[in-house]
């Protein structure tokens, strides 16, 4: 049986040449596939369209004592996270003082591990160089220079 189906497909190709197949028609195929996508965009709105109502339906029929708990949910979960923003934030300038990086290049989620990650950044650098990273007394601070002489050239150009 599988011997027909076998001789069945070799005498369909023996009447075409080789190299001459059918010519696809891609701007047809251009077409479905774009009514195809189309079909789905437009599910996908309707979809979003009824999980908005359902929420609007389900926010309607939530108690206020319900409504006060699912705000009261939301703002603690907010501050839970400008809590630990803030303490990230403390952590990495301390980590900054003591090893002299900048704050921004110091990351870890607890302070050890952004001590670890300071000392690692340090012993990398110290060996790249050969010395170790500068200690800054006042990083805030700008230092007191008097202008150089490009700027003096700058000015005196750009005064006239």
């Amino acid at each position: 049986m599988a011997e027909e189906a076998n001789t069945a497909d070799q005498s369909q190709d023996a009447g075409k040449p080789h190299g001459e197949s059918t010519p696809t028609d891609w701007e047809a195929k251009y077409r479905e596939v774009l009514s195809h996508s189309r079909e789905w965009e437009k599910r996908a709105k309707d979809n979003k369209a009824a999980a908005d109502e359902l929420q609007q339906l389900k926010e309607s029929q939530m108690s206020e004592q319900q409504k006060a708990e699912a705000k009261t949910a939301r703002l603690q979960k907010e501050l839970d996270q400008l809590k630990a923003e803030k303490q990230a934030n403390e952590w990495r300038s301390q980590v900054a003082a003591e090893t002299g990086l900048p704050s921004n290049l110091i990351v870890g989620d607890s302070l050890e591990a952004m001590q670890e990650h300071a000392k690692a950044i340090g012993e990398y650098v110290a060996s790249q160089s050969g010395r170790r990273l500068p200690q800054v007394s006042d990083p805030g601070r700008q230092p007191n220079r008097a202008p150089s002489d490009l700027q003096q050239f700058a000015s005196s150009v750009f005064s006239n």
